[in-house]
């Protein structure tokens, strides 16, 4: 019995897959994949830089969800939390978002061009 093996194209294509799933399975996607924690991220947009209290404005979650969605992004390198005295507030971190969103799109074209040649038509 033959035991194929392996191309040079076949490791590339592997090594590949398994950097795309190391980034698709990161926190920074997961933070982003539930629907209440946008709202709170388009929030924090919104005012640019705020504590719980102004967040909290026009959103139907508990304090208490919130800050837990707060704080979950701001794990996930999306949202800065700044602390001054009794008040945290939080801001969007534009270039570690932009950096991880970059990060993303290079794993991803890597593999598209390694696994899924263009179609011509």
């Amino acid at each position: 019995m033959a035991v194929k093996s392996r191309t040079v194209s076949d490791k590339k294509k592997e090594m590949a897959i398994d950097a795309l799933n190391q980034v698709l399975d990161s926190k920074f996607l997961a933070a982003l994949a539930e629907p209440s924690r946008i709202e709170v991220l388009k929030q924090v947009i919104r005012f640019g830089k705020a504590d719980i209290s102004e967040l909290s404005e026009g959103l139907s979650l508990d304090r208490s969800v919130i800050s837990r969605h707060l704080i979950t992004l701001q794990e996930a390198g999306i949202l800065i939390r700044d602390k001054q005295g009794k008040h945290v507030y939080y801001q969007l971190d534009p270039n570690q978002a932009i950096q991880k969103f970059k990060v993303i799109l290079n794993h991803l074209e890597e593999m598209v061009a390694i696994c899924c040649p263009p179609i011509n038509s």
